[in-house]
């Protein structure tokens, strides 16, 4: 009797878990079609995805190989109005030529330039490779003044990729949203 017991108590408690539980496991990186991205952007993008992975205890494999999973990877970028940013002051520059030298030198001020603000998306899905079907998605954001050192495709994969692979094997209902 009380092994009918316990097995009724461990049915009950399993009740609604009919897919396993998502584990790591060996994964390929690939853009998702139809990426407008440059070939090189969308190259940092999956090297940063591939990193974030492995430090999920995931097994990166190359594209040729076949993986547990299919990690595919889009970006977005979207123009969203104009924000206020620092100017850059130019530097001290000098020069000699055929009739003598000359010196520039700026001096400091307070110039704001306006910029344009983009909105970059980042979203990884993670796709089981035996039946093509999505097991887990995760997408983050983030916004930054066009031509910024924070907009450059090696700083936007390195905030973007570890923010969404941080809360596998979460399901992420809407994007991050990362400063």
């Amino acid at each position: 009797m009380w092994i009918a017991a316990l097995a009724f108590l461990a049915a009950a408690q399993a009740g609604g878990q009919d897919a396993p539980a998502l584990t790591p496991g060996t994964v390929t990186v690939e853009t998702a079609a139809g990426a407008d991205a440059p070939a090189a952007v969308r190259q940092v993008f999956a090297d940063a995805v591939e990193q974030a992975l492995l430090d999920a205890r995931f097994t990166a494999l190359p594209s040729q190989a076949r993986g547990r999973y299919i990690a595919r990877i889009g970006v977005t970028r979207a123009p969203r109005g104009a924000v206020a940013s620092n100017g850059r002051e130019p530097g001290a520059s000098g020069g000699v030529g055929n009739w003598g030298g000359g010196i520039s030198v700026a001096l400091p001020s307070d110039k704001r330039q306006l910029r344009g603000l983009i909105v970059t998306t980042l979203t990884v899905e993670l796709v089981a490779r035996a039946d093509d079907t999505v097991v887990w998605r995760g997408s983050a954001l983030t916004a930054q003044a066009e031509g910024t050192r924070a907009d450059t495709p090696a700083a936007l994969a390195a905030k973007l990729a570890p923010a969404i692979i941080r809360s596998f094997p979460q399901p992420l209902a809407e994007p991050l949203s990362i400063p």
